[in-house]
């Protein structure tokens, strides 16, 4: 949302100016039109066609580099952005591969060195569900919320990246990281606060059972 706003008053702001500048011009232009009649009609209309077709030219030009230098810069940033974002989720993926056996060494290490990169580079979004997803992670067991909070922080990511998550249902990046995904999500309907220990074992009930 903050970042949304951000992006409006961005848009705005030269807006502004420029619909200010033509304010001015045209309070101008008519001053001198007012002049250039009464000396001269003829002139006046030549003079008045050669200032207008002039203006609008150096305005066509001038928001063309505007909005091509706009877009070279986000474009630069979003190439950031990816290479960050992606720094973490090679990490984090390896974490869970190796079944978590490198979250007490070397994922901490690395958060902490990954953290100062989230706070030059990472969007509003971005950042606020990442703070809900670590302090979640912090303070509780793991449990269903932990999953949806990392769920929230994706689809943050991929929206900071200017990825749409539309179509892909609430918790559905679970599937990413737990082995049924699918499971999970019905777990977690039932039981908001259904531990990831838990999970676990009504997997092993389940799935041993269908086997």
């Amino acid at each position: 949302m903050f970042e949304y706003i951000r992006r409006l008053i961005t848009l705005i702001i030269p807006l502004g100016l420029i619909v200010g500048t033509f304010w001015y011009v045209y309070v101008g232009a008519q001053s001198v039109w007012k002049v250039l009649i009464g000396i001269n009609p003829e002139l006046a209309v030549a003079a008045i066609a050669a200032a207008t077709t002039l203006f609008a030219s150096t305005i066509t030009v001038m928001l063309g580099r505007y909005y091509e230098r706009k877009k070279e810069i986000e474009a630069h940033f979003r190439a950031e952005k990816i290479k960050i974002y992606d720094e973490f989720l090679e990490q984090l993926f390896k974490t869970f591969e190796n079944g978590g056996e490198t979250a007490s060494d070397g994922m901490v290490q690395f958060l902490r060195q990954w953290q100062r990169k989230l706070v030059l580079w990472g969007g509003n979004d971005v950042l606020s569900t990442y703070f809900r997803w670590m302090n979640q992670l912090k303070t509780t067991t793991p449990d269903a919320q932990t999953i949806l909070l990392m769920d929230e922080f994706f689809r943050a990511l991929r929206a900071d990246i200017g990825q749409s998550s539309t179509g892909l249902s609430k918790g559905a990046f679970a599937n990413l990281i737990l082995r049924h995904g699918d499971f999970f999500m019905t777990e977690a309907k039932k039981n908001p606060k259904i531990t990831l220990t838990q999970l676990s074992v009504l997997e092993k009930q389940r799935f041993s059972d269908e086997a």
